[in-house]
């Protein structure tokens, strides 16, 4: 089987594993319907988030949004997820390639890019768009780099970044007519490049795995390194407008008020595996973990307050257009979503699964169902087995289920759902055992 780039155990190798192992889960994609300076950390309850789920098994890797209604979300086997309407609904866009998607950006709504890696040809993967994703075609990035993040500050002018798929070196490429052709800039010795952010055309800003950033401020003529001393591992970045910017590491989170001359710290383990930043203006900003958690600030930073997400699975990637409307994407297709900034969010549909355990047994049998999406509490949600449904429930929250086959489920395969009150998830096979 093919060999994808998301890491699956250990969050501080989160995107060199991207790079190197995992295991292609390849579904069909239905439409979807339904609805600056002080380190301080403050916990604060009441901001909830709820999931919009993606119906899909696939790691959901990175998201997009130009405006309140626009949106766009990348994963795994050459997942695409797009909504028109807020997240109302939800449709699949079909790239036609399998590749592993692990960035992608939209200036506007109709022009935009998806980046990651074809394992088949061994070479970096660009696709574009120029009608919000109706259809995407591949373009020549000229390079073999395993690409993991993309920006475009307009149709024309945008960054790739990687590394390079024989040592591991920084990558960055750079367009100036829309894609139609990529050159390689030079960035010195810096390592692997996890993600990169632009203001405008001529200042961009790139984070690597070995406590760099890198920034210019000629369009890429030349890149400046900084080394932070920070000894982390850095996997996003983001900048509201060429002076104010913050980057997140495992565990910590950098900011600039002078568009990257210098850094400083506002937050430090405060949680583990700290995974991507989002901003939508100098004040506010969020940040996703591998924990599932949600940190926000509407001060610049001063001040970061822990929202509860409503899941608990790994959350890689967010987005947000205002201060009011964000997106945050994660494993096992979860799509969270907000209209408020966090203080309420609505899911939009159910959940998914990734893995039951076992996979056989007899009628009373204790079965584990692990995804996502399910809920915190069981209330009238339920698990069926075409159409049983089970009666005995040891355990529920929003990532994993515990339940026993109902008596009266028939012999042989039968296909295990979920059904809550936003609907049905995917059915995953299960066999009864005499």
């Amino acid at each position: 089987m093919r060999q994808t780039a998301i890491r699956t155990d250990n969050p501080a190798a989160q995107r060199r594993s991207r790079m190197l192992l995992g295991l292609v889960l390849v579904l069909a994609i239905a439409a979807l319907a339904l609805p600056a300076g002080a380190s301080a950390y403050r916990p604060a309850g009441g901001a909830n988030w709820r999931a919009q789920s993606s119906w899909i098994k696939e790691v959901l890797t990175d998201v997009t949004s130009t405006d309140a209604a626009h949106t766009w979300v990348v994963g795994t086997g050459g997942t695409i997820l797009a909504t028109t309407d807020g997240g109302a609904t939800w449709s699949a866009q079909r790239p036609g390639s399998t590749t592993d998607l692990d960035g992608i950006a939209f200036p506007d709504a109709d022009h935009g890019w998806a980046v990651g890696y074809d394992w088949d040809s061994e070479s970096a993967a660009i696709l574009a768009t120029t009608d919000g994703g109706a259809t995407w075609r591949a373009q020549d990035p000229g390079s073999n780099a395993r690409l993991s993040g993309v920006a475009f500050s307009d149709a024309t002018h945008g960054w790739a970044v990687g590394s390079n798929d024989d040592t591991g070196a920084g990558v960055v490429l750079a367009t100036v007519d829309g894609g139609a052709t990529w050159s390689k800039q030079s960035v010195g010795s810096v390592e692997y490049l996890t993600a990169v952010a632009c203001s405008d055309s001529a200042s961009g800003w790139a984070v690597s795995e070995n406590d760099v950033i890198l920034a210019t401020t000629n369009g890429g003529s030349t890149w400046s390194a900084q080394i932070l001393g920070t000894k982390d591992t850095f996997w996003d970045v983001a900048f509201s407008d060429a002076s104010h910017g913050w980057a997140v590491g495992e565990e910590t989170i950098l900011a600039t008020t002078d568009g990257g001359a210098t850094w400083f710290s506002q937050a430090s383990v405060f949680d583990p595996y700290l995974q991507g930043v989002a901003v939508s203006d100098a004040a506010h900003g969020w940040v996703v973990a591998w924990s599932g958690d949600i940190f926000a600030t509407t001060d610049g930073g001063a001040t970061w307050n822990k929202q509860r997400s409503g899941t608990t699975g790994p959350l890689r990637a967010a987005a947000f257009p205002d201060a009011s409307h964000g997106w945050a994407v994660g494993d096992g297709g979860a799509i969270l979503a907000t209209v408020d900034g966090g203080v309420t969010w609505n899911r939009q549909s159910p959940g998914c699964i990734v893995k039951l355990k076992p996979t056989s047994g007899k009628r009373g049998a204790l079965l584990t169902i692990s995804g996502g999406g399910f809920g915190a509490q069981r209330g009238s949600s339920s698990v069926n087995l075409d159409g049983r449904a089970c009666a005995g429930y040891v355990s529920w929250n929003d990532a994993r289920i515990k339940c026993r086959v109902p008596a009266t489920t028939k012999y042989g395969r039968v296909k295990v759902t979920v059904t809550t009150a936003l609907g049905t998830s995917n059915a995953v096979g299960f066999t009864v055992k005499r």
